[in-house]
């Protein structure tokens, strides 16, 4: 997991908060999606935060400013990590 690999817009998804987590959350097995999302949002720490579903999914919640020191353009919302094989999602909220 490289910031140049974030960059690559072929690996990103954006998504939307409100339309996007709830129906995540189900299709992950990750009831408490949406809690866990925002509570790193209020307090992010550079190495992320590891959040584990029922279907046997994990996921990586980060922001990749602050975990590669980085300066990308919406590096600094919360993004999901799946696995380079998978897109990662860049949270956006609609203002």
């Amino acid at each position: 997991m490289t910031l140049d690999w974030f960059k690559n817009p072929d690996h990103v998804t954006y998504v939307e908060k409100e339309k996007f987590i709830d129906n995540f959350a189900k299709e992950t097995g990750i009831p408490n999606l949406r809690k866990e999302i925002e509570e790193f949002e209020a307090r992010p720490t550079p190495e992320g935060k590891t959040v584990k579903g029922t279907r046997r999914t994990t996921l990586r919640l980060l922001v990749p400013n602050l975990m590669f020191g980085g300066d990308m353009d919406m590096g600094d919302n919360v993004w999901i990590y799946l696995g380079e094989y998978y897109p990662a999602y860049c949270i956006y909220q609609e203002e």
